[in-house]
């Protein structure tokens, strides 16, 4: 699959803040002090905010410009425990065992293979680290990322309804990102290794939404879908031992 490279959150927004509760909820798993990577760090909007809970943090990205933005937002914000670095997108640029905690926030479903990226994110995790993060959920209702279909440059296919609910051949094809089921990208966490499995299911807070009160009725009106509708699907484990 032809993956493209995805478009970073914004600060400020509420999802980056919605990931850092549920990944710190975990935080009993860790040491008092430690390291964490941000795997796909894009901007830094989700990075910065794991600063104060760790001694060190690193965000790697494969985009330059992004890190240069990230670096640009840290130093503003005095944030001198967090650094970035541009990496290939095949081989972290550390050794094995350098990190006690990684996240990755949907960053995995645009790598160019999802398994070796999740082998890579394995080795450096300190035995028995903490990976959470979240990829795009195959039954929201819409499908954020889009198709590379004729006429992608007149019709929003990220924008149309259920298109998510292909079949995964034409996700091949055609699909800009992977996408997956809850049980599924449980399936490749267990098949790289990683134990003690919890997943739940992120509800879309409609960020985009410039309309105060219309974000408060799209919120409202999705709280009431079932949960396996979410826009995302979150996981923490524990790296192999």
């Amino acid at each position: 699959m032809p993956v493209q490279l995805g478009k970073p959150t914004s600060y400020g927004f509420t999802l980056p803040v919605i990931r850092h509760g549920l990944t710190r909820a975990r935080y009993p798993r860790l040491p008092a002090a430690g390291r964490l990577l941000d795997f796909g760090c894009g901007n830094g909007a989700n990075t910065i905010l794991f600063a104060p809970d760790f001694a060190a943090v690193v965000g790697v990205d494969v985009e330059a410009e992004r890190v240069a933005e990230a670096r640009a937002s840290a130093a503003s914000r005095g944030a001198s425990n967090v650094e970035y670095s541009v990496y290939d997108g095949e081989r972290l640029p550390f050794p094995d065992s350098s990190f006690d905690c990684v996240v990755s926030f949907e960053v995995i479903e645009h790598t160019r293979d999802d398994r070796a990226a999740l082998a890579e994110i394995a080795r450096v995790l300190k035995p028995g680290g903490l990976f959470c993060g979240s990829v795009p959920n195959k039954y929201y209702l819409m499908e954020t990322h889009g198709f590379n279909l004729p006429l992608a440059d007149r019709i929003p296919y990220s924008r149309v309804p259920l298109m998510n609910l292909l079949p995964h051949w034409f996700y091949e094809r055609y699909g800009n990102a992977n996408i997956y089921t809850r049980r599924q990208f449980s399936a490749m966490l267990t098949e790289a290794g990683f134990s003690k499995l919890e997943t739940s299911y992120i509800a879309p807070p409609f960020d985009k939404v410039n309309d105060p009160t219309l974000q408060k009725l799209l919120r409202g009106a999705y709280s009431r879908l079932p949960d396996f509708m979410g826009v995302s699907i979150f996981f923490a484990a524990e790296a192999p031992v």
